[in-house]
């Protein structure tokens, strides 16, 4: 009854239906059993002290073996039946696999999510043991895993790998896949997702994504989707890069850049040799200097809160409000449009952004001033859709989501073209306070100013690495200092008011 094939431990079969044992070296190499107990679908484990105590330990004719020395792999075999396959269900946390005792290598699998298949496990030519999915279960029977298993292992006598042909069958569709850009572009955009475009990369947000994705669907795919990756020549990127550059300087900029990152994903799968997006002319846009007059301020402003008194000003009061934010707090314009109401605390006055949603991809903690507030109890009124999770959501979309970034540059032009701000954009507005808090006017040092903006590379003269590993300090008394100042500031541009007595000049350091 005792003993081993090749090493490998050897089922014996005990008069007890419901306990097979097998026959196994223990931890010192002395040949030991092994009791499965099939009611519960499990090894059966006694919690002993040690591991000499426990393989020591006699029950039933047989040693009970310590979870080191139990087998792990080695499922048990039962008279499969539909009832069983139905019931059977692993411990939390646990898989089960029961082994077919009418078709040898059929295994029946339960993950502990509750996933039931079927797999056929066999040895190749080189003796590596393979494990092939046949199907999920209930969709496959068992007469039906049965069948295909005896298929399989016909195969395999006939000299195949299965998983090894399968494989290569599948490389292959891959390779057909990516050898246009269209396939290419679908793969790095997964990839991209989850920062596997390139080596050492970070994930892209996904409003970064979803830029890209509509760049390359109107503007890339329709000259380049259907074309071979290995035919695509620098002059022919060259010459649709100058046409989009005619039609938008942008354009070109947008196009050139997916592209050569597209193309350098297909140089990393070895698809291509060179990049031929690299070296591409285009028009790169102007040093912006905008910053806003107090008189440009004050026009901006009543425009936003009153757009109707602005003659053939097509702007919404939400996205009037939500473009004074973003004068307020001076963040940049797609943090400000997807401020969602659980990153306010009112209580502590602030108001968190995501990592996820940040440039630099960390946390940013944003003060509130009495003004910011103000503007906040402004959307809320004004929001069309009262049970939105966003401050300022979209009134045309279907699922709850905040306004699109691309509106909300918009809707500054059209404030510019009617009131003339000397085109002003929302970025502009981050400017225009941070230039008024470095200056006499408030006197906020330059780096605490940098904090507000969240300027990570700003260290203050500090080691970058200092900056970035070490010092976790959210200067947020300063930074509270700092937008307190300004809010006082641009209240009392805004409504020719003075501005509090105790609000004063700040001390450069």
């Amino acid at each position: 009854m005792h003993g081993e094939k090749n090493g490998a431990p050897e089922e014996i079969r005990t008069p007890d239906p419901q306990i097979r044992s097998l026959v196994l070296p223990s931890c010192r190499g002395v040949h030991r059993h092994f009791l499965i107990l099939h009611k519960l679908w499990k090894p059966w484990a006694f919690a002993f002290a040690n591991c000499a105590a426990m393989c020591n330990e006699q029950r039933g004719g047989a040693s009970v073996l310590c979870p080191r020395c139990a087998p792990r792999e080695i499922a048990p075999m039962a008279k499969l039946t539909n009832d069983m396959l139905k019931n059977a269900t692993p411990g939390k946390g646990e898989r089960l696999e029961l082994r077919d005792d009418q078709e040898p290598g059929l295994t029946f699998r339960v993950t502990d999510k509750g996933a039931r298949s079927w797999s056929i496990r066999y040895r190749n030519a080189a003796g590596e043991h393979r494990r092939k999915l046949i199907g999920p279960y209930p969709s496959v029977s068992l007469a039906k895993a049965r069948e295909e298993a005896r298929k399989i292992k016909g195969t395999v006598a006939g000299g195949s790998d299965v998983v090894a042909t399968e494989r290569l069958s599948k490389a292959e569709e891959k390779r057909k896949r990516l050898s246009t850009l269209e396939g290419l572009a679908e793969a790095y955009f997964a990839d991209a997702a989850l920062g596997t475009h390139r080596a050492n990369a970070k994930a892209k947000r996904e409003s970064t994504l979803a830029e890209e994705k509509r760049i390359y669907e109107k503007l890339v795919k329709p000259e380049f989707g259907k074309e071979p990756v290995t035919g695509i020549s620098h002059t022919d990127i060259q010459a649709f890069v100058t046409k989009q550059t005619r039609k938008a300087r942008s354009n070109g900029r947008h196009c050139r850049n997916i592209i050569r990152q597209m193309m350098s994903y297909a140089v990393r799968l070895r698809l291509i040799e060179i990049n031929p997006a690299h070296d591409i002319a285009v028009v790169m846009p102007a040093s912006r200097e905008k910053v806003l007059t107090d008189v440009e301020l004050k026009a901006f402003w009543n425009a936003c809160s009153d757009p109707a008194s602005v003659k053939d000003l097509a702007l919404s009061l939400s996205m009037g409000i939500a473009l004074k934010m973003a004068a307020v707090v001076m963040q940049r314009g797609g943090e400000v449009i997807g401020m969602a109401f659980n990153e306010i605390d009112r209580e502590a006055r602030t108001w968190l952004i995501p990592a996820e949603r940040m440039k630099g991809g960390k946390p940013h903690l944003v003060p509130l001033s009495d003004l910011a507030l103000k503007v906040l109890d402004e959307a809320k009124a004004a929001s069309p859709l009262e049970s939105s999770a966003f401050v300022f959501p979209s009134p045309r979309s279907e699922d709850d989501r905040p306004m699109d970034r691309r509106a909300f540059s918009r809707a500054m032009a059209r404030i510019d073209a009617l009131i003339g701000l000397d085109g002003a954009t929302p970025h502009d507005l981050r400017r225009t306070g941070a230039t008024n808090l470095t200056s006499e006017r408030i006197g906020i040092p330059r780096f605490i100013v940098s904090q507000v903006i969240a300027h990570a590379s700003d260290t203050g003269g500090a080691a970058a690495v200092t900056g970035k590993h070490y010092d976790l300090n959210d200067y947020l008394p300063e930074k509270r200092r700092a937008l307190d100042a300004w809010a006082a500031l641009l209240e009392e541009i805004v409504s020719d008011k003075e501005r509090a007595p105790n609000v004063v000049k700040m001390a450069r350091a």
